[in-house]
């Protein structure tokens, strides 16, 4: 007898343990993503600022759902043992918790998976989707967008490439001027193919309504954008119509890579 309640003991330990290291997990990640959304936010314009504000509190629910299982491993907060009812009640909310986060683990690793696929397909056009200019400056992750498509011309010489995205009332400072520049600055070949302009949208929904004005939508249509975007910019190309998107992720920063995962996730399950 004294043997069991020993055992129980060690293993009650074990499972506070792992419960609170698991926990100490989702508060870095909370930590993580909050300091990544304040350096974003500093160098931001008051817009952007704003747009910030559901992103982060999405962030802020979803380390909330992940913490629910840790501390019910380490404290047992689904344990409820004062009735049956209680008890099942107890146990419903335990597996419907583990459930959503397993299922929500299940579709980050959906979008990270798909972030490492690129399809090897012909096409006549390739499409860039645009991300946010802050000031006159170009983020390092629409820097490699860029980059990507760069390789993907000097690979496929005879591609339109088009550059969308529009967030100005500036012609001269739309995210697709920005592109455009930084493309034919960093050696794009104007000899063959094309460099078309998008300059209206400002969603990745407007980003394929525009250029489905510029482009057969039965025919394949290479995209180009971050390896965490790209899940959720194929589905919406799919949902719009557009009969084959051949996909060519672009690496993201590695210091935002998981906050970006996580929010694109959430956009993902949000559709």
């Amino acid at each position: 007898m004294e043997k069991e309640e020993a055992e129980k003991r060690e293993i009650g330990k074990a499972r506070k343990i792992v419960g609170f290291v698991a926990l100490g997990l989702v508060a870095a990640f909370f930590v993580y993503c909050a300091v990544v959304m304040i350096v974003r936010v500093a160098g931001a314009t008051d817009a952007k600022r704003w747009s910030a504000v559901p992103r982060f509190m999405a962030e802020f629910g979803v380390s909330c759902l992940l913490a629910l299982p840790c501390l019910d491993v380490a404290l047992g907060i689904f344990s409820w043992r004062k009735n049956k009812a209680a008890r099942a009640a107890g146990i419903v909310l335990r597996v419907a918790v583990c459930c959503v986060c397993l299922a929500f683990v299940g579709m980050v690793l959906a979008v990270g998976i798909t972030g490492t696929i690129t399809d090897e397909e012909p096409v006549e056009t390739v499409c860039v989707l645009g991300l946010a200019v802050n000031g006159d400056e170009i983020e390092k992750d629409l820097e490699h967008r860029l980059d990507r498509a760069l390789e993907y011309k000097a690979q496929h010489p005879d591609v339109t490439v088009i550059v969308t995205g529009g967030n100005s009332e500036d012609a001269d400072k739309t995210e697709a001027a920005y592109m455009r520049r930084y493309l034919l600055s960093h050696g794009f070949d104007t000899t063959r193919g094309a460099l078309v302009e998008e300059a209206q949208a400002k969603t990745t929904v407007q980003n394929f309504q525009y250029v489905a004005e510029l482009v057969d939508k039965d025919k394949p249509l290479a995209v180009v954008t971050s390896n965490t975007h790209i899940f959720r910019a194929t589905a919406i190309a799919q949902k719009q119509g557009y009969a084959k998107i051949v996909r060519v992720p672009a690496k993201s920063e590695p210091a935002t890579y998981l906050e970006n995962l996580t929010w694109d996730t959430i956009c993902a399950i949000m559709m």
